[in-house]
């Protein structure tokens, strides 16, 4: 692949530290991908090399674009350690969970998961000296506001290292309250997206052998995004390089825009001169991206501020073609009319499609500080209604949705309404309202449609009067009656977000049974159940907001113009960017002492102009998104918008109505297709489409939850108990009796899943296990490896495997899987072992001998060997099904006896 001198110059320097400043659009990927290609060609091993990359995206595109350059080399790229730095930590715990303090089977909690945790513990925190202050000062007064600003905090303090000698109240309260909070979290076996890092890092300086472990297999390390990285992953890295420093840090300061979350800019600007004279330095400073007055544009804004030294001096250029001299910087304002400003975004939008300038919306979008303001949804709600479709998944529409409405409704109808009307209309609360207006929306459509009212009739019937039947087995009633069409449509996500906010519905619904910790609902519990569904968790999530599915892999979906945040756009690039927010200015509030606590005091930039740099830096990182167009719009007040810092560049740009911008020169380039090769596994992905395509479809792709049944349950804690004794017996520690080790696994995971299992389940479990050790001896007395991911990368896609057990017997490798309840008769089973065998062939594993599937409940195996000579026809099974998934094959199966505890049936059969 053809490089210019400076792109070369970062991909053949591969000893040593090195710093590539990466100007917007300069063919960093590009780089980065060369420069693995000519590591691997040099010799390294995949396995020796460390990649980190902002989103799982980013890694998927290199990962993929690496396959391709090195698709006639017999390599195993699977190994290698690509992904976040998040995702990265996950995988040095999970490498060493025995010297973590965390268990098998922990849970990672999103942000609202986290709230909901912290809401739950509450009574605790109260107990802490100064909790009241801290809040009263803030001016909290609810339990759940309370628990969302300690959200915050926590996330802040899992960013930075602690400060010493710190003498203040809301301080020592925050500290004492956030040690509280890890210990809790830690209990219960559970872990937030800060504490992920911590966990790793802490792992790595208290124990020397593991890293010296990762010292002498990784290599090779290359940092992408370097300026958004904070201190303690600073730290992490440099401990991981060891003294060989073969650390290659990858960014650009001038888009150094995460510093509320703990990044430090001094990262990135200090380090050369931290590394020392060995550091070598490139700058790729040609913009392949952007038009040649997109380019001047970013340059203007961002020297029109005195950096005071506070940034590396780039100075970017572009390639001959797009020195055209055209006008391809533009504003799009009205004066004082906000309604004439949406008409005219709107026609600029319509005129570009009319006349062929773009072939398909996706080609622009729009940037926003906030796409949660009252005018951004203003904006999106004027363009649907002209027409326009807008992809906004951060925007706080869920609960406008239709399809939620519709579903709130139902619930509302059979467990809701006669609480409802019971009360006052003007004594409702705001989610009462909520539930009010949308049973009064399906009251609308039921009384048209006599069998839908009566199908509603016999579920409230069934599920509030006789209590029989679970909440999310109600959620499947729902949507299987009639009112939703779940068949998949052509196009992208806008065609499909119904369905992809069902399935987040439906984690609502499996979420609220395990929080509430009434999973077992009867009469009794049942009215505390509703109020806590509807009162709290409904309320609270409706109160915080819940975001829309948003694809990782298609970042502009089809038929619809983006409106994203800027931090969102952060690494994407669009042929039109339309920047709004120009009413903004640099945060100029005074900061209180506890801000100035997190304050990150990197003694290179000036405090007093920290604002300003930041503010720059995030409309640098915006306006440089732009291809071909960029325009910025407003509605244009006196002295108040555009906001000074944007006057003088704004009035510099012609209005996109005047004559010295020419429309008619306009080229647009289609947005570029990646396609990122997906993971594919032999349970979820080949077994779950050979039972049926659509199901399998309609669960996969838009993630909807499945309860967890007894027999589930049972079947993990077998599972997670086996995994224990199968790890401290290859540690060479004493296994705990059965007896115990059943209760510690069982009740991390009845907290987990919110599940309860008889006394004789939990016998017969505890009889298993004791199985187990007896039946197992030799399996557990030549362990090689336990719990092992193997992947292989193929043309399109990438096969993954975790195989729960490895043992070796005469220098040769058998692989063994446990089971709860089987039929050997399944030939399934001898699928199974033979890909997990090519897996661990093309791993490195060179002598395979076959497989074991071992049955936990009878102590049974069966063997099947593994024939070498076969892989090719192995894969080319296993392949065979991913092309149909690949190609969007998901028909209908035709109705037998696994369609009877399907929970479609009622949908694809019209049994309702």
């Amino acid at each position: 692949m053809n490089l210019n001198k400076n792109q070369k110059e970062a991909v053949e320097h591969i000893d040593g530290p090195l710093l590539i400043i990466a100007g917007p659009g300069s063919g960093k990927t590009r780089t980065l991908v060369e420069r693995m290609v000519y590591m691997i060609k040099k010799g390294i091993n995949p396995e020796n090399i460390l990649i980190t990359t902002f989103t799982e995206r980013a890694a998927k595109e290199i990962l993929t674009r690496v396959s391709e350059r090195l698709k006639n080399l017999k390599l195993n790229l699977g190994n290698m350690y690509i992904g976040t730095i998040h995702s990265i930590c996950l995988r040095i715990i999970d490498e060493n969970i025995e010297k973590s303090r965390l268990k098998k089977g922990y849970q990672i909690l999103d942000s609202l998961d986290q709230i909901f945790f912290i809401y739950s513990k509450l009574r605790f925190f109260k107990e802490i000296e100064g909790f009241e202050k801290f809040f009263v000062e803030k001016k909290f007064y609810n339990s759940w506001n309370k628990s969302k600003e300690l959200s915050r905090w926590f996330n802040k303090l899992g960013e930075i290292e602690k400060k010493e000698n710190i003498i203040n109240g809301r301080i020592e309260f925050l500290e004492k309250a956030y040690s509280l909070y890890e210990t809790l979290l830690i209990s219960e076996n559970k872990i937030d997206f800060t504490i992920i890092q911590k966990e790793s890092y802490r792992l790595l300086i208290e124990n020397e052998e593991i890293l010296k472990k990762y010292q002498k297999k990784i290599t090779h390390l290359m940092i992408d995004e370097y300026q958004d990285t904070n201190s303690l992953q600073e730290k992490l890295l440099f401990l991981l390089s060891g003294e060989k420093r073969n650390l290659c840090v990858v960014g650009d300061d001038d888009q150094g825009i995460y510093r509320f979350r703990g990044a430090t800019i001094k990262n990135i600007l200090q380090f050369n001169k931290i590394i020392g004279e060995r550091c070598k330095v490139v700058k790729l400073e040609t913009n392949y991206r952007s038009e040649e007055d997109i380019v001047k544009f970013c340059k203007m804004w961002i020297e029109t501020l005195n950096w005071e030294d506070c940034r590396h001096i780039k100075e970017i250029d572009v390639l001959e073609e797009k020195k055209n001299g055209l006008k391809k910087v533009v504003k799009l304002g009205i004066k004082d009319s906000y309604s004439k400003w949406q008409e005219s975004i709107a026609n600029f939008l319509i005129f570009l499609k009319k006349t062929g300038k773009i072939e398909n919306y996706n080609q622009v979008a729009f940037l926003f500080r906030s796409v949660k303001s009252s005018r951004v949804i203003s904006l999106v709600h004027y363009l649907e209604y002209k027409g326009i479709g807008v992809y906004t998944p951060r925007s706080n529409l869920f609960f406008e949705r239709e399809e939620i409405k519709k579903l709130v409704g139902m619930y509302t109808y059979v467990y809701y309404k006669e609480i409802l009307e019971e009360k006052n209309l003007i004594e409702y609360s705001d989610i009462e309202k909520y539930c009010y207006n949308s049973l009064n929306k399906l009251n609308k459509i039921i009384r048209e449609n006599e069998k839908l009212k009566n199908s509603l009739e016999k579920l409230k019937e069934q599920y509030f009067e006789k209590v029989s039947g679970n909440f999310l087995d109600l959620f499947y009633e729902f949507i299987t009656i009639g009112l939703f069409n779940l068949e998949e449509k052509d196009g992208g996500i806008l065609e499909n977000r119904e369905l992809y906010n069902l399935g987040i519905f439906s984690k609502i619904v499996s979420k609220s049974v395990i929080l509430s910790k009434m999973g077992g609902l009867n009469k009794e519990i049942l009215p505390k159940f509703i109020d806590y569904f509807f009162n709290r968790h409904l309320k609270f999530l409706k109160q915080s907001g819940i975001e829309e599915y948003e694809d990782k892999s298609e970042f502009a979906p089809k038929n619809s113009v983006s409106f994203l945040t800027i931090h969102q756009a952060k690494g994407l690039e669009f042929p039109v960017v339309v920047v709004g927010s120009l009413e903004s200015g640099p945060d100029n509030k005074e900061l209180d002492e506890l801000e100035e606590f997190f304050l990150e005091k990197n003694g290179i930039e000036p405090e007093y102009r920290l604002n300003d740099f930041d503010f720059w830096r995030l409309y640098y990182t915006a306006f440089s998104r732009a291809k071909n167009l960029l325009v910025l719009t407003c509605v244009e007040s006196k002295d108040k918008v555009p906001a000074l810092p944007f006057k003088r560049v704004y009035d510099s740009i012609p209005d996109i109505r005047s004559s010295e911008f020419s429309f008619a020169k306009l080229n647009i380039e289609k947005i570029q297709d990646i396609t990122l090769k997906k993971e594919y596994s032999f349970t979820e992905d080949y077994l779950r489409y050979k039972e049926c395509p659509f199901k399998y479809n309609f669960f996969e792709k838009y993630e909807l939850e499945e309860n967890k049944k007894i027999g589930d349950f049972y079947g993990i804690l077998l599972h997670q108990t086996l995994e224990e004794i199968n790890l401290q017996k290859k540690l060479g520690n004493k296994i705990k009796n059965s007896e115990e080790l059943i209760e510690e696994n069982y009740n991390l995971l009845k907290i987990r899943y919110g599940l309860t299992l008889k006394k004789e389940i939990i016998d017969r479990a505890i009889s298993q296990v004791e199985l187990y050790l007896e039946r197992g001896k030799r399996f557990l007395e030549n362990i090689y490896d336990i719990e092992k991911t193997v992947e292989i990368v193929e043309k399109n896609h990438i096969i993954k495997g975790k195989l729960d057990l490895i043992y070796k017997e005469n220098d040769e490798y058998i692989v063994v899987d446990f089971k709860t309840g089987i039929n050997f008769e399944e030939n399934i089973y001898k699928e199974q072992i033979e890909l997990y065998c090519t897996l661990l062939k093309k791993s490195g594993i060179e002598k395979v001998k076959g497989g074991i599937i071992y049955s936990i409940k009878t102590g049974e195996e069966v063997y099947y060997p593994f024939v070498e000579s076969k892989i090719d026809e192995i894969l080319e099974k296993f392949n065979c099904v991913i092309d149909k998934i690949e190609k969007k094959e998901f028909e209908k199966r035709e109705k037998d006896g696994i369609c009877e505890t399907c929970k479609l049936k009622n949908y694809c059969f019209n049994i309702m």
